[in-house]
């Protein structure tokens, strides 16, 4: 029975994924890396004969008999080369190695992963691997930056490069669900998971699912727990949590999966698993740092309209900052609508005055500098806000004066302003001279 993949795919993968192809048009840019990639001719296939063991069928006919269970429950073809690579961890891959000539299928196993893994749990971590295959994962790992010089995870910008780490987690979330496919078993997922992540082995290892999945109840009370955002995997918990319930579904069933009881609804079973990734989300959730966020996207967007004259350079300067400091997605937290800004910005500022220390206050007030000087210029209408939100967090008016003046001279003018016009009168000639 053919799977229908699309299906399986869990809904916040793929609509990241096209959010990336449409408003970033990565597609052209990974066709280039990956013609380069056949240019050079080099690939992974070759360090993996020099570092690791090629195994056939001879040398380890188990590896090729569980490879072939599952590509069979995957309804895949088996043609891939497998290597056993030196290690101490319990891991596993499969990739395309695209070539001049060909394209190699490679699967990559670990020592302890062969040594310690039971059979299904074995399935389960290949299967795993192979998703990111089948979803085209393993492609979109182009997009990270291998430049030393460059300070960025990938190349993308900003809110690009957010958009990526964390569509990673969501892949994850995919690519769990064909590991369970292909080891027909969850509990097997789950230990394989378990093994993997703490290197427990079977004697020390007693899965209660329940108890785990219970972790994740404690999560939701405790967001705190939520800090290492930008790790490439979900928490442990959550992807029990998540790959239980699609154990569960009609999609799982659809699939071929043993489906004990009524199945969850395709619905039901996203919307659970959309709560669950909310949990990985980066967020200031104690009261003061949300305040201390707040002052400074509220605040930036009256700084945005104080001249009448809302820059690009503005907008982005204050994105990025909201981007880099708070939360992963800064969009959310910026209003545009002025009299929702007045109404908010003032209960905001007093817990950051009653609450807050001079650190964070002084903090607000280079973040709105910033904001203030990405245009090329400070006009008097930023100035003075500025200086009226320091007066509202008790900040004399002495201190936010050289604090303005600081940003100026860590930053400088972001935008040069003559250079703005003449790329605009550049831009105007060059659309007239293609429509004549």
């Amino acid at each position: 029975m053919a799977i229908d993949w699309a299906d399986v795919r869990y809904r916040g993968d793929g609509a990241d994924v096209e959010e990336l192809m449409t408003t970033y048009r990565v597609a052209d840019y990974l066709e280039t890396y990956e013609e380069n990639r056949r240019q050079i001719d080099q690939g992974v296939r070759e360090r993996l004969l020099k570092d690791g063991i090629r195994l056939s069928q001879r040398l380890s006919p188990r590896i090729y008999r569980v490879i072939g269970e599952v590509c069979q429950a995957l309804s895949l073809e088996s043609q891939a080369e497998v290597f056993c690579l030196p290690s101490t961890e319990i891991n596993a891959f499969a990739m395309m190695d695209v070539r001049k000539d060909t394209t190699y299928s490679l699967v990559g196993v670990t020592a302890p992963a062969l040594e310690k893994l039971e059979d299904a749990e074995l399935r389960s971590i290949l299967g795993h691997e192979l998703g990111h295959i089948l979803f085209g994962n393993n492609r979109l790992a182009a997009l990270i930056s291998t430049d030393a010089a460059n300070p960025s995870v990938t190349v993308l910008p900003a809110l690009g490069e957010s958009l990526y780490l964390r569509w990673r987690k969501k892949a994850e979330i995919s690519a769990d669900r064909v590991s369970v496919l292909a080891s027909r078993d969850f509990r097997a997922t789950a230990t394989s998971l378990l093994k993997a992540t703490f290197g427990l082995s079977a004697r020390n290892l007693n899965l209660d699912v329940e108890a785990l999945v219970n972790q994740v109840d404690e999560i939701r009370g405790r967001p705190e727990l939520m800090e290492e955002v930008f790790a490439s995997h979900p928490l442990l918990p959550i992807r029990l949590k998540a790959v239980e319930l699609f154990s569960r579904s009609a999609k799982a069933q659809r699939a071929g999966y043993p489906v004990e009881g009524t199945p969850l609804g395709d619905d039901e079973l996203e919307n659970a698993v959309d709560d669950l990734v909310k949990l990985t989300r980066r967020y200031p959730f104690q009261p003061l740092h949300v305040a201390i966020m707040r002052t400074v996207a509220l605040g930036g967007a009256l700084l945005l309209s104080a001249d009448r004259d809302v820059s690009d350079e503005e907008v982005k300067i204050l994105v990025q900052i909201l981007h880099r400091w708070f939360t992963d997605e800064p969009e959310t937290e910026i209003v545009t609508d002025r009299a929702e800004i007045v109404k908010r910005l003032p209960e905001a500022i007093e817990l950051v005055r009653a609450e807050g220390q001079i650190d964070d206050k002084t903090f607000i007030l280079s973040r709105l500098a910033d904001v203030a000087l990405a245009d090329g210029a400070l006009m008097d209408a930023e100035s003075a806000l500025i200086l009226d939100i320091a007066r509202q967090m008790d900040v004399p008016t002495k201190v936010a004066y050289s604090i303005i003046v600081g940003s100026a001279q860590s930053v400088g003018f972001r935008t040069d302003v003559k250079l703005n016009r003449m790329a605009e009168e550049i831009r105007r000639s060059m659309v007239t001279g293609l429509k004549s």
